[in-house]
């Protein structure tokens, strides 16, 4: 199941860039914000049926990648390493002794 999500997640990324790619550029652009276009919301546009495949193939990959944390978490859980049996525990291991005090005092006096 999450191999399955993840081939579509890599299918939909990749249809993503081809749509974005293939648009025409909008009128201004950049320029539009820093003043050298004509206006920021004008026009129709060309192209209303690529900025259509646009969100539509937008809004499939935020959900496989919502399904993929989804899937992702509930495969941690179920993949923990299991917790050892009383019988496989190790034997504690006694402290070790606290270091002696030193005989002399620090060089700085302390």
């Amino acid at each position: 199941m999450y191999g399955v999500l993840i081939f579509f997640h890599l299918l939909v990324s990749v249809i993503l860039v081809l749509v974005v790619l293939v648009q025409q550029p909008q009128k201004g652009g950049m320029a539009a914000i820093m003043g050298g276009g004509e206006s920021v919301f004008g026009g129709g546009g060309a192209a209303p049926f690529m900025a259509k495949l646009t969100t539509g193939v937008a809004v499939a990959f935020m959900l496989t990648s919502l399904g993929l944390v989804i899937a992702g978490s509930r495969l941690t859980r179920s993949s923990q390493v299991p917790q050892p049996t009383p019988a496989q525990q190790s034997v504690p291991t006694q402290p070790l002794p606290a270091e002696p005090a030193p005989d002399q005092p620090s060089p700085l006096g302390r």
